[in-house]
Protein backbone atom coordinates (compact mmCIF):
# COMPACT_ATOMS: atom_id res chain seq x y z
CA UNK A 1 0.00 0.00 0.00
CA UNK A 2 1.60 3.56 -1.28
CA UNK A 3 1.59 5.71 1.57
CA UNK A 4 0.97 9.35 0.76
CA UNK A 5 4.02 11.87 1.66
CA UNK A 6 3.45 15.03 2.91
CA UNK A 7 5.45 18.53 2.80
CA UNK A 8 6.96 20.15 5.54
CA UNK A 9 4.82 23.41 6.41
CA UNK A 10 5.58 26.55 6.31
CA UNK A 11 7.94 27.73 8.88
CA UNK A 12 6.71 31.98 9.03
CA UNK A 13 4.36 34.59 8.62
CA UNK A 14 5.72 37.57 6.65
CA UNK A 15 4.39 40.62 4.69
CA UNK A 16 3.91 39.65 1.26
CA UNK A 17 5.54 43.09 -0.02
CA UNK A 18 8.59 41.08 1.85
CA UNK A 19 8.12 38.00 -0.47
CA UNK A 20 7.90 39.84 -3.60
CA UNK A 21 11.13 41.83 -2.61
CA UNK A 22 12.74 38.83 -2.33
CA UNK A 23 11.82 36.63 -5.46
CA UNK A 24 11.65 39.78 -7.87
CA UNK A 25 8.03 40.58 -8.28
CA UNK A 26 6.43 43.49 -8.05
CA UNK A 27 3.61 45.08 -6.42
CA UNK A 28 1.50 48.52 -7.59
CA UNK A 29 0.30 50.64 -4.66
CA UNK A 30 -3.72 51.50 -5.91
CA UNK A 31 -4.05 53.60 -2.78
CA UNK A 32 -2.11 54.92 0.11
CA UNK A 33 -2.75 53.96 3.77
CA UNK A 34 -6.20 54.82 5.06
CA UNK A 35 -7.69 55.91 8.24
CA UNK A 36 -11.66 55.69 9.02
CA UNK A 37 -13.64 57.19 11.82
CA UNK A 38 -16.84 55.02 11.97
CA UNK A 39 -19.78 57.23 14.23
CA UNK A 40 -20.67 55.56 17.20
CA UNK A 41 -24.61 54.71 17.48
CA UNK A 42 -26.32 57.85 18.47
CA UNK A 43 -29.47 55.84 20.55
CA UNK A 44 -26.73 52.79 21.96
CA UNK A 45 -26.51 52.93 26.18
CA UNK A 46 -23.96 53.70 27.45
CA UNK A 47 -22.37 50.49 28.09
CA UNK A 48 -22.29 49.63 24.17
CA UNK A 49 -21.11 52.77 23.26
CA UNK A 50 -18.32 52.41 25.62
CA UNK A 51 -17.89 48.61 23.84
CA UNK A 52 -17.98 49.52 20.33
CA UNK A 53 -14.99 53.00 21.09
CA UNK A 54 -12.20 50.58 20.50
CA UNK A 55 -13.34 49.99 17.20
CA UNK A 56 -14.44 53.36 15.95
CA UNK A 57 -11.10 54.25 14.49
CA UNK A 58 -9.32 52.10 12.00
CA UNK A 59 -5.96 52.51 10.13
CA UNK A 60 -5.59 50.29 6.69
CA UNK A 61 -2.52 49.84 5.22
CA UNK A 62 -2.02 50.63 1.06
CA UNK A 63 -4.33 48.72 -1.29
CA UNK A 64 -2.34 47.13 -4.11
CA UNK A 65 -2.02 44.50 -6.57
CA UNK A 66 1.28 42.21 -6.65
CA UNK A 67 2.97 40.18 -9.12
CA UNK A 68 4.49 37.09 -7.80
CA UNK A 69 6.73 34.83 -9.82
CA UNK A 70 6.17 31.35 -8.29
CA UNK A 71 3.94 31.88 -5.81
CA UNK A 72 1.64 29.29 -4.19
CA UNK A 73 -1.86 29.04 -3.11
CA UNK A 74 -3.00 26.60 -0.51
CA UNK A 75 -6.52 25.91 0.42
CA UNK A 76 -8.98 28.96 1.09
CA UNK A 77 -6.64 31.55 -0.44
CA UNK A 78 -3.58 31.07 1.64
CA UNK A 79 -0.76 32.47 -0.07
CA UNK A 80 2.48 31.03 0.12
CA UNK A 81 6.17 32.04 -1.27
CA UNK A 82 7.33 30.10 -3.98
CA UNK A 83 9.54 27.83 -1.88
CA UNK A 84 6.74 27.02 0.46
CA UNK A 85 8.47 28.61 3.65
CA UNK A 86 6.73 31.69 4.05
CA UNK A 87 3.01 32.40 4.20
CA UNK A 88 1.84 35.96 3.38
CA UNK A 89 0.05 37.12 6.00
CA UNK A 90 -1.61 40.11 5.27
CA UNK A 91 -3.34 38.29 2.70
CA UNK A 92 -3.57 35.34 4.75
CA UNK A 93 -6.35 35.76 7.42
CA UNK A 94 -6.59 33.32 10.39
CA UNK A 95 -9.64 35.20 12.29
CA UNK A 96 -8.55 35.23 16.20
CA UNK A 97 -5.06 34.88 15.90
CA UNK A 98 -1.76 37.77 15.69
CA UNK A 99 0.56 37.90 12.52
CA UNK A 100 2.87 35.59 13.66
CA UNK A 101 0.15 32.98 14.16
CA UNK A 102 -1.56 30.74 11.35
CA UNK A 103 -3.52 27.71 11.36
CA UNK A 104 -0.96 26.42 8.24
CA UNK A 105 2.32 26.52 10.44
CA UNK A 106 1.49 23.39 11.92
CA UNK A 107 -0.62 21.24 9.34
CA UNK A 108 1.16 18.28 8.30
CA UNK A 109 -1.15 17.12 5.33
CA UNK A 110 0.18 19.48 2.33
CA UNK A 111 0.29 17.60 -0.68
CA UNK A 112 2.63 18.59 -3.46
CA UNK A 113 1.56 21.55 -5.58
CA UNK A 114 0.16 21.34 -8.68
CA UNK A 115 1.26 23.37 -11.49
CA UNK A 116 -0.25 26.50 -13.47
CA UNK A 117 0.53 28.11 -15.98
CA UNK A 118 0.50 31.69 -17.21
CA UNK A 119 -0.98 34.58 -15.38
CA UNK A 120 -3.11 33.37 -12.00
CA UNK A 121 -5.06 35.61 -9.70
CA UNK A 122 -6.18 34.53 -6.85
CA UNK A 123 -9.28 36.57 -4.78
CA UNK A 124 -10.37 33.68 -2.38
CA UNK A 125 -9.63 34.73 1.15
CA UNK A 126 -10.43 32.75 4.41
CA UNK A 127 -14.40 32.50 4.80
CA UNK A 128 -15.05 33.24 1.45
CA UNK A 129 -17.64 30.68 0.87
CA UNK A 130 -19.94 32.31 3.66
CA UNK A 131 -21.85 35.28 2.15
CA UNK A 132 -20.82 38.15 4.30
CA UNK A 133 -16.83 37.58 3.93
CA UNK A 134 -17.30 37.11 0.26
CA UNK A 135 -19.09 40.59 -0.57
CA UNK A 136 -16.89 42.75 2.08
CA UNK A 137 -13.51 40.83 1.45
CA UNK A 138 -13.25 38.80 -1.59
CA UNK A 139 -15.52 40.70 -3.98
CA UNK A 140 -13.26 43.89 -3.41
CA UNK A 141 -10.50 41.94 -4.64
CA UNK A 142 -12.04 40.97 -8.18
CA UNK A 143 -13.10 44.38 -8.98
CA UNK A 144 -9.46 45.41 -8.14
CA UNK A 145 -8.17 43.50 -10.84
CA UNK A 146 -7.91 43.76 -14.25
CA UNK A 147 -9.20 40.07 -14.66
CA UNK A 148 -9.97 39.87 -18.37
CA UNK A 149 -5.82 39.92 -18.71
CA UNK A 150 -5.78 36.85 -16.27
CA UNK A 151 -5.53 33.22 -17.78
CA UNK A 152 -6.70 31.24 -14.38
CA UNK A 153 -9.03 32.89 -11.50
CA UNK A 154 -9.04 31.26 -8.13
CA UNK A 155 -11.96 32.34 -5.98
CA UNK A 156 -15.20 30.53 -4.35
CA UNK A 157 -17.32 29.73 -6.68
CA UNK A 158 -19.69 27.86 -5.33
CA UNK A 159 -22.69 29.88 -4.64
CA UNK A 160 -24.62 31.43 -7.86
CA UNK A 161 -24.22 35.29 -6.31
CA UNK A 162 -20.01 34.48 -6.45
CA UNK A 163 -20.60 32.84 -10.27
CA UNK A 164 -22.72 35.98 -11.29
CA UNK A 165 -20.52 38.59 -10.44
CA UNK A 166 -17.39 37.04 -11.64
CA UNK A 167 -18.90 36.47 -14.92
CA UNK A 168 -20.67 40.22 -14.26
CA UNK A 169 -17.36 41.59 -14.08
CA UNK A 170 -16.32 39.81 -17.43
CA UNK A 171 -13.80 36.97 -16.42
CA UNK A 172 -14.26 34.13 -18.94
CA UNK A 173 -10.88 32.33 -18.64
CA UNK A 174 -10.43 28.92 -16.36
CA UNK A 175 -12.19 29.21 -12.95
CA UNK A 176 -10.60 27.11 -10.23
CA UNK A 177 -13.06 27.08 -7.18
CA UNK A 178 -11.00 27.27 -3.44
CA UNK A 179 -10.73 24.06 -2.08
CA UNK A 180 -9.37 23.58 2.04
CA UNK A 181 -6.44 21.19 0.94
CA UNK A 182 -6.07 22.39 -2.96
CA UNK A 183 -2.30 23.42 -3.23
CA UNK A 184 -1.25 25.40 -6.49
CA UNK A 185 2.28 26.44 -7.57
CA UNK A 186 1.97 29.17 -10.16
CA UNK A 187 4.00 30.48 -12.95
CA UNK A 188 2.70 34.37 -12.03
CA UNK A 189 0.93 34.50 -9.14
CA UNK A 190 -0.97 38.05 -9.29
CA UNK A 191 -2.46 38.83 -5.46
CA UNK A 192 -4.84 41.72 -4.67
CA UNK A 193 -4.88 43.39 -1.26
CA UNK A 194 -7.54 42.26 1.18
CA UNK A 195 -11.00 44.34 0.90
CA UNK A 196 -11.70 46.63 3.90
CA UNK A 197 -14.49 48.77 5.52
CA UNK A 198 -13.58 51.71 3.96
CA UNK A 199 -15.53 54.37 1.72
CA UNK A 200 -13.45 53.30 -0.89
CA UNK A 201 -14.78 50.07 -0.69
CA UNK A 202 -18.66 50.80 -0.28
CA UNK A 203 -18.19 53.04 -3.12
CA UNK A 204 -16.77 50.32 -5.26
CA UNK A 205 -18.87 47.73 -4.66
CA UNK A 206 -22.54 50.00 -5.20
CA UNK A 207 -20.99 50.94 -8.25
CA UNK A 208 -20.50 47.62 -9.73
CA UNK A 209 -24.29 46.33 -7.99
CA UNK A 210 -25.69 49.83 -10.06
CA UNK A 211 -26.20 48.13 -13.31
CA UNK A 212 -27.79 45.22 -11.78
CA UNK A 213 -30.15 47.54 -9.98
CA UNK A 214 -30.87 49.57 -12.61
CA UNK A 215 -31.94 45.96 -14.93
CA UNK A 216 -33.55 43.83 -12.43
CA UNK A 217 -37.12 44.05 -11.57
CA UNK A 218 -38.05 46.69 -8.67
CA UNK A 219 -38.02 44.89 -5.02
CA UNK A 220 -41.36 43.35 -4.15
CA UNK A 221 -40.77 42.87 -0.40
CA UNK A 222 -42.45 46.53 0.82
CA UNK A 223 -40.17 49.07 3.04
CA UNK A 224 -40.31 47.23 6.55
CA UNK A 225 -38.07 43.71 6.45
CA UNK A 226 -37.62 41.30 8.96
CA UNK A 227 -34.50 38.66 8.20
CA UNK A 228 -35.18 35.43 9.83
CA UNK A 229 -32.51 33.36 10.63
CA UNK A 230 -35.31 30.45 11.55
CA UNK A 231 -33.33 27.77 8.89
CA UNK A 232 -29.43 28.95 10.11
CA UNK A 233 -27.55 26.74 12.43
CA UNK A 234 -26.56 29.20 14.53
CA UNK A 235 -27.74 32.65 15.97
CA UNK A 236 -31.25 31.76 15.59
CA UNK A 237 -33.42 33.89 17.67
CA UNK A 238 -35.27 31.60 20.07
CA UNK A 239 -38.75 33.78 20.69
CA UNK A 240 -38.97 34.46 16.74
CA UNK A 241 -42.72 33.78 17.31
CA UNK A 242 -43.07 36.61 20.03
CA UNK A 243 -40.70 38.79 17.95
CA UNK A 244 -43.02 38.62 14.88
CA UNK A 245 -46.17 38.62 16.77
CA UNK A 246 -44.72 42.54 17.24
CA UNK A 247 -43.45 43.29 13.91
CA UNK A 248 -46.08 41.90 11.57
CA UNK A 249 -48.82 44.34 12.62
CA UNK A 250 -46.06 46.99 12.08
CA UNK A 251 -46.03 46.20 8.18
CA UNK A 252 -43.04 43.90 8.51
CA UNK A 253 -42.22 40.50 6.04
CA UNK A 254 -40.36 38.78 6.88
CA UNK A 255 -37.41 37.11 4.07
CA UNK A 256 -35.25 34.09 4.56
CA UNK A 257 -32.68 35.56 2.00
CA UNK A 258 -31.18 31.90 1.56
CA UNK A 259 -33.90 31.53 -0.73
CA UNK A 260 -33.71 34.85 -2.46
CA UNK A 261 -31.37 35.44 -5.17
CA UNK A 262 -28.73 37.90 -5.13
CA UNK A 263 -30.40 40.29 -7.47
CA UNK A 264 -33.42 40.03 -5.23
CA UNK A 265 -31.46 40.78 -2.34
CA UNK A 266 -29.61 43.97 -3.56
CA UNK A 267 -32.98 45.13 -4.22
CA UNK A 268 -34.88 44.10 -1.40
CA UNK A 269 -31.87 45.80 0.57
CA UNK A 270 -32.50 49.01 -1.76
CA UNK A 271 -35.93 49.85 -1.23
CA UNK A 272 -35.76 48.60 2.58
CA UNK A 273 -36.61 51.65 5.01
CA UNK A 274 -36.17 49.82 8.00
CA UNK A 275 -34.52 46.37 8.56
CA UNK A 276 -34.89 44.14 11.91
CA UNK A 277 -32.21 40.99 12.17
CA UNK A 278 -29.91 38.65 14.30
CA UNK A 279 -26.26 39.47 13.51
CA UNK A 280 -25.47 37.19 10.18
CA UNK A 281 -24.07 37.39 6.77
CA UNK A 282 -26.96 38.94 5.23
CA UNK A 283 -26.73 42.23 6.72
CA UNK A 284 -23.05 42.52 4.67
CA UNK A 285 -26.22 43.46 1.92
CA UNK A 286 -26.61 46.87 4.41
CA UNK A 287 -23.73 47.94 1.52
CA UNK A 288 -26.38 48.52 -0.86
CA UNK A 289 -29.24 50.11 1.48
CA UNK A 290 -29.59 53.75 1.07
CA UNK A 291 -29.11 56.58 3.55
CA UNK A 292 -30.87 57.04 6.86
CA UNK A 293 -32.69 53.55 6.62
CA UNK A 294 -33.58 52.36 9.89
CA UNK A 295 -31.20 49.20 10.81
CA UNK A 296 -32.36 46.76 14.25
CA UNK A 297 -28.97 44.60 14.75
CA UNK A 298 -30.04 41.69 17.54
CA UNK A 299 -27.12 40.43 19.43
CA UNK A 300 -26.60 38.32 22.82
CA UNK A 301 -24.20 39.92 25.50
CA UNK A 302 -21.00 37.40 24.92
CA UNK A 303 -20.94 37.65 21.34
CA UNK A 304 -21.31 41.43 19.69
CA UNK A 305 -19.74 41.75 16.55
CA UNK A 306 -18.95 45.84 15.56
CA UNK A 307 -18.87 44.61 11.94
CA UNK A 308 -22.12 46.18 10.13
CA UNK A 309 -22.43 49.08 13.02
CA UNK A 310 -18.88 50.02 10.93
CA UNK A 311 -20.44 49.39 7.71
CA UNK A 312 -23.98 50.98 8.51
CA UNK A 313 -21.48 54.39 9.93
CA UNK A 314 -20.46 53.98 6.21
CA UNK A 315 -23.75 54.35 4.73
CA UNK A 316 -24.76 57.20 7.04
CA UNK A 317 -27.97 54.48 8.36
CA UNK A 318 -29.89 55.25 11.10
CA UNK A 319 -28.38 52.09 13.26
CA UNK A 320 -29.44 50.70 16.30
CA UNK A 321 -28.04 47.22 17.80
CA UNK A 322 -29.85 45.66 20.72
CA UNK A 323 -28.39 43.39 23.45
CA UNK A 324 -30.46 41.97 26.39
CA UNK A 325 -29.52 43.30 29.63
CA UNK A 326 -27.85 41.73 32.29
CA UNK A 327 -24.51 41.38 34.44
CA UNK A 328 -22.92 39.57 31.57
CA UNK A 329 -20.05 41.86 30.88
CA UNK A 330 -20.53 42.64 26.84
CA UNK A 331 -17.86 40.34 25.13
CA UNK A 332 -16.86 39.39 21.10
CA UNK A 333 -16.24 35.37 21.95
CA UNK A 334 -15.49 33.62 19.21
CA UNK A 335 -16.89 30.51 21.03
CA UNK A 336 -20.15 32.22 21.73
CA UNK A 337 -20.16 32.71 17.78
CA UNK A 338 -22.45 30.33 17.27
CA UNK A 339 -25.15 31.15 20.05
CA UNK A 340 -28.58 31.74 19.35
CA UNK A 341 -30.07 34.80 20.09
CA UNK A 342 -32.96 35.82 22.41
CA UNK A 343 -34.95 39.32 21.29
CA UNK A 344 -36.24 41.75 24.16
CA UNK A 345 -39.11 42.78 22.80
CA UNK A 346 -39.27 46.07 24.94
CA UNK A 347 -36.00 47.06 23.64
CA UNK A 348 -37.06 46.59 19.63
CA UNK A 349 -40.62 48.24 20.55
CA UNK A 350 -38.61 51.12 21.59
CA UNK A 351 -35.71 51.20 18.43
CA UNK A 352 -38.67 50.94 16.05
CA UNK A 353 -41.20 53.91 17.72
CA UNK A 354 -38.24 56.54 18.38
Amino acid sequence: MKTLRYLPPPLRTEELTTIVARVGGSLVVKSDETRVEYTLPREASAELREFLRPNATARFGSAFVANLPGGRVFGSGNVLAPDGKSIARDVSPDFGKNFTEHWLLSYGKIRSPVAIAGRTAIIATTLGSGYGHWLLEELPRLLALAAQDCATLIAHAGAPCQREAIAFQGFSGNLISAKRRDHYSCDELIVPSMGKLTPETVAQLNNFAAPMREAGAASSFGERLYISRAVAKRRRVTNEPELWSTLEPRGFVKLRLEELTWFEQIAAFRAAKVIVAPHGAGLANLVFCKPDTRIVELFNRSYVNPCYWQLASLQALDYRLLVPPGSEPLAQLLASNRLDIRADIGQLSAALDA
